[in-house]
């Protein structure tokens, strides 16, 4: 007999198929204003390689400008959508973390052995041939929070304008 794992068990439908991944509610996920879990969850990011952040992280935009000027552009931004800052980790690897107009910033995390992930959060790092990159979650982690009940419907509409936001800042 094959074992399935037993979170796959619980997801796999009478038809046999596993539920869709959008499907999937995530371990927890909860609005902080906390800076001891928003450093928990920007550490680990700003401390992996590029390899295994690969995994967690996507590049949304190139910015032609350096980090701390991208930096100051996107809080600029944030500001005037109505969002405010949460935390900066400045460096060659910054991270932004915003809070969202209804205070807090959402914090998922998809297993109990995983590393909170902030979908409001930017990664903000040097870019190879200069200027910066902006990384945020990956869309799988971001498709999980915007399908969570548990958000609120003015952070979801938040989160899925953040492309805009990026792009705002950087004309």
């Amino acid at each position: 007999m094959n074992k399935i794992p037993f979170v796959q068990h619980l997801r796999r439908l009478h038809s046999g198929v596993f539920a869709p991944f959008e499907a999937r509610r995530p371990f927890r996920l909860w609005m902080t204003g906390s800076l001891a879990v928003v450093m928990a969850a920007s550490i680990p990011i700003r401390d992996v390689d590029d390899v295994e952040r690969s995994g967690s992280m996507r590049v949304l935009r190139h910015s032609r400008l350096g980090v701390a000027e991208t930096l100051e552009r996107l809080e600029s931004a944030a500001r005037s959508a109505g969002l405010s800052t949460l935390a900066v980790m400045p460096g060659t690897r910054s991270v932004l973390v915003l809070a969202s107009s209804v205070g807090g910033t959402p914090v998922l995390m998809e297993r109990a052995d995983s590393i909170p992930t902030m979908p409001l959060g930017l990664l903000v790092r040097a870019g190879g041939a200069g200027g910066a990159d902006i990384l945020v979650p990956s869309m799988a982690m971001r498709r999980v929070a915007l399908a969570s009940p548990e958000l609120p419907q003015a952070v979801a509409d938040e989160l899925g304008k953040l492309p805009i936001l990026v792009d705002r800042a950087l004309t």
